[in-house]
């Protein structure tokens, strides 16, 4: 959205008319050259979001005396002049002196635009448009000069270009840091979970990562194997009794997630991302959940926004797992180096346990 401010430039206002039932100008804003007034074409949510910023940040010299919505359901203020249909603008410019006109229309009224086009093409005014981007559920929208055309990214994660490189740099440096200070506890719950029952040391699952390539995600064997009776093993399953003891610690405590460095070093994951879901649950979410997929935009993290705000352990229902999107999609749009070095603390000094985690 373009940027406003005010403008101590003199303007040239026409008479106003003082007494007109809508859109009453005191004689002091008159006297004041520097307010522009405006004409809004549409009022959606992100025009009434711009005006209650307007009306509480009096800096910016911009009053909005008159808006063109034929729907009576979207209300504003009752000394704004509400114009049901495109004959009245060009009166409206007039009488109140105005001196820009913002478009605001949303995508799906564009049949509007079309039918103001000729109009405001004959009009004396500054034009500015809104882009009503509220109304789009987008993970960015950043804004972008390609071959002179003018392009508005909708999913493009702030994470990529020169700052990726930097983020990735600096997660595998961080990775081999932390295996090689942590090889000692390495070695000794290898020991004991090889000790505890019969199976490797690491328990690899396959996982989405960035743009939906599949990888296989490292943890240490929490679990003991489970024996079919035509010999294949088979993997027990989260609640299974038969967690032993030293994985009812290590997932108490997520111990057992430190192997994940390791796929950090091999650039499937990330210190810090939205964490990786089971397969199964991307297919029993990505259809209930609009914006689901849109988190494996990024890689997947060892640790994220979501989980040092509450959403660790099982999301066994639907209001559990839209909260935990919210906040990954939050993360992403969101993101910055100090954001990642903040939920890296948090996650050392307090993140290691949890009541949800089984």
């Amino acid at each position: 959205m373009p940027n406003i401010a005010a403008d101590d430039t003199a303007l040239s206002i026409n008479p106003v008319s003082c007494d007109s039932q809508h859109g009453r100008i005191s004689q002091k804003e008159v006297a004041d050259t520097r307010i522009k007034r405006v004409l809004m074409l549409g009022y959606g949510q992100t025009v009434q979001t711009l005006h209650q910023r307007l009306k509480q940040q009096h800096r910016f010299a911009y009053r909005i005396v008159a808006i063109h919505e034929p729907d009576e359901t979207r209300a504003f203020d009752s000394d704004i002049e509400r114009l049901y249909n495109t004959a009245q603008i060009t009166d409206a410019i007039a009488r109140h002196g105005i001196s820009e006109v913002w478009i605001a229309l949303p995508f799906s009224e564009l049949s509007r635009w079309h039918q103001l086009q000729p109009l405001l093409c004959q009009l004396f005014v500054d034009l500015r448009w809104v882009p009503d981007t509220a109304t789009m559920t987008i993970l960015s929208h950043r804004y972008s000069d390609f071959l002179g055309i003018p392009m508005v990214d909708l999913n493009h994660p702030l994470s990529t270009g020169l700052r990726g490189l930097g983020k990735s740099l600096f997660d595998r440096g961080f990775a081999l840091c932390v295996l090689i200070l942590l090889l000692p506890l390495f070695v000794i719950l290898s020991l004991v979970i090889k000790s505890s029952s019969p199976g490797p040391v690491f328990f690899t699952q396959p996982r989405l990562g960035l743009n939906g390539k599949r990888f296989d995600v490292y943890k240490f064997r929490s679990m003991k194997l489970r024996q079919e009776g035509d010999g294949k093993l088979t993997w027990a399953t989260s609640d299974d009794p038969r967690v032993t003891s030293i994985g009812r610690l290590m997932r108490r405590t997520s111990l057992d997630e430190l192997p994940q460095f390791l796929n950090v070093l091999k650039g499937d994951m990330s210190v810090v991302r939205p964490r990786p879901h089971a397969l199964i649950h991307n297919d029993l979410y990505k259809d209930k959940l609009m914006m689901y997929m849109q988190r494996y935009r990024v890689k997947p993290g060892i640790t994220g926004w979501a989980q040092i705000n509450g959403c660790r352990g099982e999301t066994d229902t639907e209001e559990k797992m839209a909260r935990r999107i919210a906040l990954d999609l939050h993360y992403i749009r969101n993101w910055s180096f100090s954001i990642d070095l903040k939920i890296i603390l948090w996650t050392a000094f307090k993140g290691w346990t949890d009541t949800n985690a089984y």
